[in-house]
């Protein structure tokens, strides 16, 4: 009960000033962009969000869309936005100060959870050749046993043209399948080898296409005394086409999302049988005030004759309350929460989560199941390093009756 009462505690915490912005003056129309700041980072990059803005009233301009759009690039912190007179013609500037966060380091890693306990490290740069490419290469250790992961991903710059990504893992792991009380249903050890290849493509400024190929290898270990353990293992052949429609809005505080996802994925058998995932996510964010918003979040993962061996687990569609060696072939989970900023320090802003999550799930063994619980969080959110988020924070699935904490690091590649 203490971490749950120092949250609501914390909640009392008194608003400091956000980031300078010069408000609007009335009349004129921008026609062009000034930045500063840049070191690293290619001039485009830092233009293209911003380029929705050319073309707009200036007395119509929403200041707070400018900041969120430069936040969006997870490697710019805005620190001042003014608008200025053109030297020559009746148009105005928009003109932004940037700084540039931290996007090379080693990053050690340790997840501390009710399950396990794992570490590793990561060499990061998540502004590689200054283009807010990111890349990855490291690996994770712990009792059930180790894996190793590389990634590339290349944002596009320019109108018109693509993005891709390139990604391989392998793992050698004792998988334990569990249920809510965290009890084994299924024990036994796989080598596994993933490797994905994609193209994204923006049809515009928030909407975003993709399609991508990937390899999926598993190959069963000997096991002492398994347990429900499958016959054999599989190898399979995905391909998989998404969509994303996404906005974003900065109140001075947070940044708030509105998105909506969706992919269809065709998994070819090679010595497995095929089958078909869908998956959807919504979230709904909105600021009720400065430095409080309200989260509505949403999932469904449908595989109908997905293999056992390919079954997922609840980080699929960000399932909270369950544990993560849980299994299923379906989920559906919905979340209602409100975030409220703590403080704001020289490193980033600090902020507190509480929400209720109900999860629908249907496996195999278990068949249908509903669970419901809460979850509360602390996040700090980083403006010096070009990492999103870290985060700590306990969940209580209530029917199960099973508490469990996490640490969390806020990485999306």
């Amino acid at each position: 009960m203490k971490p749950m009462l120092w949250l609501a505690l914390s909640w009392f915490v008194v608003l400091v000033p956000g980031v300078y912005a010069q408000a609007p003056e009335s009349g004129g129309v921008i026609t062009a962009l000034a930045i500063s700041g840049l070191k690293r980072t290619k001039l485009p990059v830092a233009e293209r969000p911003l380029k929705q803005f050319i073309g707009q009233e200036v007395e119509h301009l929403d200041m707070n869309a400018v900041h969120a759009a430069l936040m969006d690039t997870g490697i710019l912190e805005p620190l001042t936005v003014e608008i200025q007179d053109a030297q020559a013609g009746d148009g105005k500037i928009l003109t932004v100060e940037v700084r540039e966060k931290w996007s090379i380091f080693p990053l050690p890693v340790v997840f501390v959870s009710s399950e396990s306990t794992s570490f590793g490290g990561f060499f990061i740069d998540t502004n590689a050749f200054g283009l807010n490419d990111k890349f990855f290469i490291g690996g994770m250790y712990a009792s059930e046993g180790w894996m190793t992961a590389v990634a590339y991903m290349h944002n596009p710059v320019r109108e018109g043209f693509p993005g891709w990504n390139l990604s391989g893992a392998f793992a050698q792991t004792e998988q334990h399948h569990k249920d809510q009380h965290n009890e084994d249903l299924r024990r036994f050890n796989v080598n596994s080898f993933n490797t994905l290849a994609g193209l994204t493509y923006p049809v515009t400024d928030k909407l975003q296409a993709a399609l991508e190929v990937s390899y999926k290898q598993l190959i069963l270990q000997e096991t002492e005394a398994p347990l429900a353990a499958p016959e054999s293992g599989a190898r399979v052949i995905g391909i998989t086409a998404a969509i994303t429609l996404r906005k974003s809005r900065w109140d001075g505080f947070l940044l708030a999302e509105e998105s909506l996802s969706g992919n269809y994925t065709f998994m070819a058998g090679l010595e497995s049988p095929s089958f078909q995932v869908l998956r959807f996510r919504g979230i709904y964010e909105k600021s009720l005030f400065p430095g409080c918003k309200v989260n509505l979040h949403t999932g469904i993962l449908y595989e109908p004759a997905v293999p056992l061996l390919f079954e997922s687990s609840p980080m699929a569609v960000q399932i909270t309350i369950l544990p993560r060696s849980f299994s299923a072939r379906h989920y559906g989970r919905a979340s209602l929460g409100i975030e409220k900023y703590l403080l704001k320090i020289p490193g980033g802003v600090l902020s507190t989560v509480v929400s209720y999550e109900a999860v629908y799930s249907s496996g195999s063994i278990l068949g249908d199941q509903f669970d419901h619980g809460i979850v509360g969080g602390v996040f700090f959110y980083l403006s010096k390093i070009a990492i999103p988020a870290l985060g700590l924070g306990i969940s209580y699935n209530i029917p199960a009756q099973y508490l469990q904490g996490s640490f969390s690091l806020g990485m999306s590649f």
